[in-house]
């Protein structure tokens, strides 16, 4: 009588086809490998190897050419600086500059114009003019009565500039009005000083 084959069971299936994977993958694993410095630069592609790939000291100096390295390689501070070189010829002068601000003025001469002023008993009054002298310029002016009591009515009613032709102040005019019962001089100061 003639054994007949039985049917596999569906356990026995699934473990040969896990045999079969495992082996597979041990070939492939196998067949994967690669002969020592079989890979250079022709079988890498352009930025295939990147900082956390390379083992810590793999590049050192012996790895890198010579002169290969720029100034932006490196961090700042880690070159030291070369010795000062020759000075270089002088370039061609600029342009002109710009007026530079006026200058400080010099000695101020003080230029005084008197007037003796009576009080008729109705005001007495007169305009004094105090004028530099020459090509001076007046910078300032003000008055002055020589009588110094509080009591007396002596009053500078006004106090403006006297202008040139080309308006530039060259002195100053008052007007003095006297109520003091009595005469007094009123003085006109210019203040003067050369450009």
């Amino acid at each position: 009588m003639r054994k007949l084959l039985r049917r596999p069971s569906p356990a026995m299936i699934v473990a040969c086809l896990a045999l079969l994977l495992a082996l597979g993958g041990t070939s492939v694993a196998a067949v994967s490998q690669l002969a020592r410095n079989s890979v250079g630069a022709p079988q890498l592609q352009t930025g295939a190897v990147t900082n956390p790939k390379l083992r810590n000291n793999a590049v050192n100096s012996a790895k890198v050419a010579p002169r290969s390295l720029l100034r932006s390689d490196f961090a700042a501070g880690q070159l030291p600086a070369g010795p000062v070189g020759p000075q270089g010829p002088a370039g061609p002068a600029g342009p002109a500059g710009g007026a530079g601000p006026a200058g400080v003025i010099g000695a101020i001469t003080v230029r005084p114009q008197t007037i003796s002023i009576a009080d008729p008993g109705t005001f007495g009054k007169a305009r004094v003019t105090s004028e530099c002298s020459g090509n001076e310029r007046a910078i300032s002016g003000g008055t002055h009565w020589s009588d110094d009591n509080a009591t007396y009515e002596l009053v500078t009613s006004e106090l403006q500039p006297v202008q040139n032709a080309q308006n530039q102040v060259t002195g100053f005019s008052a007007v003095g009005i006297n109520n003091s019962g009595q005469t007094s001089t009123f003085t006109v100061y210019a203040l003067c000083y050369t450009p």
